[in-house]
């Protein structure tokens, strides 16, 4: 049996601006990663900052590209990618993989990672080895899901952080509750 159909004829909502939009996620600082694949052959990356942990088992990640991008074509290629972890002296690797329209080689700041086949950014806090497992086109944007094969994290460093438009770095700062508070809980399922 067939599906009825109907025809809609109520307006759609409205939606925010693209302004509106960006000026409001511009208040969530966020950690910035350079997402790393090969491109003719050499070490690429793009900046980004929609990079999140999917699931522990089996280890997944997930990053964000503009679905025109280089980095995307090269990932929908090669099926494989790396995220590295930017520390906040990085700054520099972070504008290059940011610039618009220019090219994105990464040959000064990548080294060799232990059984990496993605390029790994040089002195990165972390870096993740993947293997794509999934892609998703949302609007004007794919989500890559990415198996981790290799995951490298160094001893310390502070994470170079991108706020308000702007990079930035965390304050020497912890903030500590009460030893009587009880820290929140999450609960799911």
């Amino acid at each position: 049996m067939l599906p009825t159909l109907r025809l809609i004829t109520e307006p759609t909502p409205d939606l925010a601006s693209a302004r509106e939009f960006a000026d409001a996620m511009s208040t969530l600082a966020s950690g910035i990663v350079l997402v790393t694949c090969q491109v003719e052959g050499r070490p690429w990356g793009m900046t980004v900052t929609a990079f999140a942990p999917v699931s522990a088992e089996p280890p997944t990640i997930l990053v964000s590209l503009e679905s025109k991008a280089t980095a995307a074509h090269a990932i929908s290629a090669t099926q494989r990618f790396g995220v590295s972890i930017l520390e906040r002296d990085q700054i520099e690797v972070a504008r290059r993989g940011s610039t618009p329209g220019k090219p994105k080689f990464l040959e000064l700041f990548t080294a060799a990672g232990d059984g990496c086949t993605s390029p790994v950014v040089r002195g990165a806090l972390a870096h993740f080895d993947c293997e794509l497992s999934d892609a998703v086109e949302v609007a004007d944007h794919t989500v890559f899901f990415g198996r981790v094969r290799a995951a490298e994290a160094s001893r310390g460093g502070r994470p170079l952080l991108y706020y308000r438009r702007g990079y930035r770095a965390l304050a020497d700062v912890a903030i500590h509750r009460k030893p009587d508070e009880r820290s929140p809980t999450c609960l799911a399922n």
